[in-house]
């Protein structure tokens, strides 16, 4: 939850190249870095494509520090399919970079966008009950991580959990979540009602204004560089 917080707040309050460039632009970034990570097998264009994200974060303010740690929270995973499989150091570095390489320019993209702009831009290239639909989604599914925070420590301090009663725990846990997935459904049901007051209406704000803008030409640039180096990679070997 507080990643969360601080992904919104970095979101909201920056003011760099990459927060006033446009969502489209954004979005064909962040599609370039992922093709350019699904066709690459070889690990040298990956991690200088990693490198270059990692330079237009630092050149351009955003919060690249914290944005190089969370990326590594993807390469858990690749790591963990890595134990499966037979291979060398160079399959296993393919693997983890292939992982974050996504991942910070996925973190580049939603750290310099508010998530109001991220849904609007959905609303323009889905259909609006779709992207309604995902906008409440979305925002249930924070409701719920903070209710379920205050229940954790609630049910603790109360004596619901006893160590070695595993029937017992599992238990009051059921009855707990069952509890919060009710009240999820009510505030959820609260929140629809006052953007219905507010002026909702079944379209997302800022729908169709996504132009492209002056700005855009680092996310383009930036984008358009990790995918040439991928294709030189593969290619010209």
């Amino acid at each position: 939850m507080i990643d969360v917080e601080r992904i919104d707040y970095w979101a909201a309050s920056g003011s760099g190249p990459f927060h006033r460039s446009s969502v489209a632009a954004k979005a064909i970034f962040l599609l370039l870095v992922v093709t350019a990570a699904v066709m690459t097998t070889n690990p040298y264009p990956l991690a200088a494509g990693y490198a270059v994200l990692l330079a237009a974060a630092a050149a351009t303010g955003l919060p690249f520090v914290r944005m190089v740690v969370l990326s590594w929270y993807a390469a858990l995973f690749a790591i963990l399919y890595g134990i499966s499989i037979r291979g060398g150091a160079s399959l296993y570095a393919v693997m983890i970079l292939k992982a974050i390489t996504p991942a910070f320019a996925m973190l580049a993209f939603i750290v310099s966008t508010p998530y109001p702009r991220i849904f609007a831009f959905l609303s323009s290239v889905l259909p609006e009950i779709l992207a309604a639909g995902l906008f409440m989604t979305y925002r249930s599914f924070f409701i719920l991580l903070d209710m379920m925070k205050h229940f954790m420590a609630a049910i603790r301090l109360r004596g619901g959990f006893s160590p070695g009663s595993i029937v017992n725990n599992s238990s009051n846990l059921a009855r707990g979540i069952a509890m919060l997935l009710v009240h999820a459904v009510e505030r959820s049901e609260r929140l629809y009602a006052v953007m219905a007051v507010r002026g909702y209406n079944g379209s997302m704000a800022e729908a169709g204004t996504f132009g492209f803008r002056s700005a855009d030409w680092l996310p383009l640039g930036t984008g358009a560089l990790v995918f040439s180096l991928a294709l030189a990679g593969r290619y010209c070997r």
